[in-house]
């Protein structure tokens, strides 16, 4: 049965399946990004045929391995570098497959009554929604983050859980072969400073990139997530995002104290209460909690969901970028298709938020951010004078009457 479970999981159809799924989700200005074979999406689509059934031989044959992760440093807009591993596309299809064929096979068992969090048919949206529920029952808050997870995670105590869990052994070694793939050093030693100081050290941690480190991270916590709810605590985890109720300020230092308990037993820490800029937090229940972007606000009701601030201030300078030629061109959008473009951007950010409270708000804002990209598109990069324009040339450049 479990050999089976091998030459089903990565069968060709289910690589094919796989390679389609990643196409689907990939961002058509994000397909000519390479791991460290040089192959793009857009490469491997000349010829998909050709790619996958060399890709099932080697499967099949038992010499296929995964290649290193080719690092991408990213600044954030607080200065800060973020580390994006990109895969090889072979090694995508592979993880895929096999993410494709656990999720489905272990869902009962990841799906438990507070995890949400990269889980099928399970979104940002249902979690911030349940924690609403939570909150009118359970006022006081505790909201914290498990420190640095994904490259802190212990891959000893992870691979013990994955044997004990996972029970296609013909599995194991790709799993655990996927869980130690390390970031390719990169070129100049500015780099390599830069990769050192966000703390990636080899043999430690997961990659972000790979499309079974979300699998991993939830088959780690799961055993957090029965304890949580053994003891009766009302919360909700999304990945390594955690909110807790309570019925008192005391009684959330108490599941403060519970977590680092018990996240201890797998080598893994939160913040300090009280301490400057600590992602431990304590909400009153007047307070606004933040959760996953979002804020869990008192009203007249009881508590709504109401899109935060700060989430908004990043959909902010998202969309304005689509305002400069130069980001235009780099993301392979025309004047042709900026229209369609912001529109659809638009659309997604409603479809997400259609249960925020504040919506209206949201979208007045996305409306007046689509027409903020436009004039600066028109009048300072194109250097068109559109207050000598007329009425119908300002409805004809999708700027309203």
């Amino acid at each position: 049965m479990s050999s089976n479970a091998r030459i089903q999981t990565l069968s060709l159809t289910s690589l094919s399946d796989a390679w389609s799924d990643i196409v689907s989700n990939t961002r058509p200005q994000s397909r000519n990004t390479a791991g460290v074979d040089g192959v793009t999406i857009n490469d491997f689509a000349e010829n998909p045929k050709f790619y996958l059934l060399g890709l099932a031989r080697a499967l099949a044959g038992g010499y296929f391995q995964f290649s290193e992760l080719r690092p991408v440093l990213i600044k954030k807009p607080s200065g800060k570098d973020r580390l994006i591993c990109v895969p090889t596309v072979k090694d995508r299809i592979v993880q895929k497959a096999l993410l494709n064929f656990l999720s489905e096979k272990y869902q009962s068992k990841l799906a438990n009554s507070i995890s949400y969090g990269f889980i099928k048919d399970r979104s940002v949206k249902d979690a911030a929604a349940v924690a609403c529920d939570a909150r009118a029952r359970n006022a006081w808050v505790f909201k914290t983050d498990i420190t640095a997870f994904f490259d802190t995670v212990d891959r000893g105590i992870l691979e013990q859980v994955l044997v004990k869990t996972i029970r296609e052994r013909s599995l194991h070694g790709l799993l655990i072969s996927a869980m130690h793939c390390e970031v390719s050093p990169p070129f100049g030693r500015a780099s390599q400073r830069r990769i050192a100081a966000l703390g990636i050290e080899h043999g430690r941690g997961l990659r972000q990139g790979m499309p079974l480190s979300p699998f991993f991270s939830n088959l780690l916590l799961g055993a957090f997530d029965d304890q949580v709810i053994k003891a009766g605590i009302p919360a909700v985890r999304y990945a390594d995002d955690l909110i807790f109720f309570g019925d008192s300020r005391q009684e959330c230092v108490s599941i403060s104290d519970f977590c680092r308990v018990q996240f201890a037993k797998i080598n893994l820490t939160i913040p300090p209460l009280d301490s400057p800029a600590s992602k431990s937090v304590i909400y009153a229940p007047h307070e606004p909690a933040e959760f996953l972007g979002l804020e869990l606000a008192p009203s007249k009701h009881g508590y709504e969901l109401r899109l935060s601030d700060k989430q908004r201030e990043r959909i902010r300078d998202e969309i304005l970028c689509y305002g400069s030629i130069k980001e235009l061109l780099s993301r392979k959008v025309s004047l042709r298709t900026l229209g369609s473009v912001l529109r659809s951007k638009r659309n997604g950010y409603l479809a997400a938020y259609e249960n925020c409270a504040n919506i209206a708000e949201i979208e007045a804002q996305l409306n007046d951010l689509e027409r903020k990209c436009l004039v600066k598109i028109y009048k300072d990069e194109l250097k068109m004078d559109l207050p000598k324009l007329g009425a119908e040339a300002h409805t004809f450049l999708g700027l309203g009457p």
